[in-house]
């Protein structure tokens, strides 16, 4: 399993792992797919922040990150 802070920058989790998009993607976080608004916003929104702003429950995020291999570092 792979870990993740909840708190870095969308841009910083993609750069580390590209695969990620998929799983932004399929949450409905797609502004991942535009290369500005990743270069731009994704370094200063955090997953977090994201899910939020989409009204995502962060139990759906945490859950989709777990079934692709990923987990959330505990704060």
């Amino acid at each position: 399993m792979n870990v993740l802070k909840k708190n870095q920058s969308v841009f910083d989790l993609i750069q580390a792992y590209p695969e990620l998009k998929d799983i932004f993607v399929q949450l409905g976080l797609d502004g991942v797919t535009n290369p500005l608004v990743l270069k731009t916003a994704g370094k200063k929104m955090t997953l977090e922040k994201g899910a939020k702003m989409k009204k995502i429950p962060w139990e759906k995020v945490v859950l989709t990150f777990e079934q692709a291999g990923f987990i959330f570092e505990e704060d």
